[in-house]
């Protein structure tokens, strides 16, 4: 029967993917062998790949293609084109499109949370296979954790790309304004009611006009991943979890209902916080501009803040907590799609560059993200690196509190479902209790008898 709904389920996906399916431009690069006879023996030898990935920021993009392109001079006989799949909510109608088609992507970057639906669907390369064929490759100089975020029903199916986690950003200049000061909060845990006052002291009616110009905290609102995920570190804080000890969905529990329901009290209830533009609670414009002084973010801005002369203006608190200090560790992992033996070789190759120190000094030093193996977290040039920026230290110190977004197959609509409840109840359409209990029971068929 779970088979069954599984498979349901993907067709499902399939079905709305045909539409999704426009969003991908242009044809696939075939491998050499479909090339006309007229191409020359060298010519012949190059394998063509595509990587896909959801990079938004400018900078970081820069930053990748100039990687790649590195990877490109010491392999002349790979060549890999650089296709961005636009929101990273939205990307596995379009991937499974490509699937359906024929004409998957050769590698992605994507959450590990999905690695139980693509290795379920059996559409993966796994990363496993090459690791037991490579004896060139340290899997050890790779953190075990990060292996298991990448790993479904004991075998590891997907590659760390890079990690991160969650934390609260805040507006030096903002708190110096309230009377607070600043550096006193670096790196510190609040408790959900300290958490509450502080945002008190930040919320102001700047004008006078009887009209609140400036809320001490933003609360992400939408019902795609972004802000499933935020909420999952309140709901461990509070003492709950996604799943239980038999694997089944727990999230409408009294810590799920009561973490659902601090962000319902801080909109409406203490009016120190407003919502996030729909689905964008990751964007910066409210506290670029003053409307908020703490916001929800990860040290993947990095570069967007330097660029803007805003790492000095930018404190960074750890996620308030109510029983127990949480975040939720983050990142992308490399999924090689099934190909062929040669293109999947050569996406082997690539991957092992990824995870490569080489690879991961330079990415953790010019975008902020973390690096996932630690020859490269003990290289002197990183460790200088986090000495001068704190702003990035705070984060590396937070891994520790850090939970992970389980990599079942079922989780997508899992998030959709609480993305749903959380929209709900932040519209105030749904009391909290109602809304996550509607959604448990919504997906409660999907994970079996």
């Amino acid at each position: 029967m779970r088979k069954l709904m599984f498979v349901m389920l993907l067709l499902g996906i399939l079905g709305f993917s045909v539409i999704a399916s426009g969003c991908i431009g242009g044809g696939k690069t075939t491998s050499t062998a479909t090339q006309t006879q007229s191409s020359s023996q060298e010519e012949q030898k190059i394998i063509e790949l595509e990587f896909w990935h959801g990079i938004e920021a400018p900078e970081n993009q820069k930053v990748l293609e100039e990687l790649v392109n590195k990877f490109m001079e010491k392999h002349p006989n790979i060549r890999i084109k650089i296709v961005n799949y636009g929101a990273q909510d939205k990307a596995v109608p379009k991937i499974m499109a490509a699937v359906q088609a024929g004409t998957p992507p050769d590698l992605v970057w994507l959450n590990p949370a999905q690695t139980g639906f693509f290795a379920e669907a059996g559409v993966l390369a796994p990363v496993e296979d090459f690791i037991k064929n490579d004896p060139s490759f340290n899997k050890d100089d790779i953190y075990e954790g990060l292996w298991e975020l990448g790993t479904y029903k004991g075998k590891i199916y997907t590659a760390p790309f890079d990690t991160n986690n969650l934390a609260i950003y805040y507006n030096k200049e903002l708190f110096r304004e309230a009377g607070l000061d600043p550096e006193a909060y670096m790196g510190k845990a609040l408790t959900w009611e300290e958490f509450r006052e502080l945002a008190r002291k930040l919320t102001r009616d700047k004008d006078g006009d009887g009209e609140i110009d400036q809320y001490g905290f933003m609360v992400p609102f939408g019902r795609y991943e972004w802000t499933a995920w935020t909420w999952e570190v309140f709901l461990w804080s509070a003492g709950g979890e996604l799943l239980d000890e038999n694997g089944k969905p727990a999230f409408a529990s009294d810590a799920g209902v009561k973490a659902l329901q601090y962000w319902v009290d801080l909109v409406y209830k203490d009016k120190v916080a407003k919502l996030s533009e729909p689905n964008a609670g990751y964007k910066l414009d409210d506290f670029f501009a003053g409307r908020v002084a703490m916001t929800i973010n990860g040290p993947w801005n990095f570069p967007v803040l330097k660029e803007q002369n805003w790492l000095d203006k930018v404190g960074v608190m750890l996620m308030p907590y109510d029983k127990r200090i949480a975040t939720n560790i983050g990142g992308e992992n490399l999924f090689i799609f099934k190909t062929t033996p040669e293109r999947e070789k050569a996406a082997w190759e690539f991957a092992k560059y990824i995870m490569s120190p080489e690879f991961q000094v330079t990415w953790a030093l010019k975008t902020g993200y973390l690096p996932v193996c630690k020859s490269a977290a003990e290289d002197p040039e990183y460790k200088k690196f986090l000495e001068e920026n704190p702003f990035i230290k705070i984060y590396v110190e937070n891994l520790q509190y850090g939970k992970a977004r389980p990599p079942v197959p079922q989780y997508p609509d899992m998030s959709a479902a609480i993305g749903e409840a959380i929209e709900a109840a932040l519209l105030q359409k749904k009391d909290p209790a109602q809304a996550l209990k509607e959604a448990q029971e919504k997906i409660m068929s999907l994970f079996g008898s």
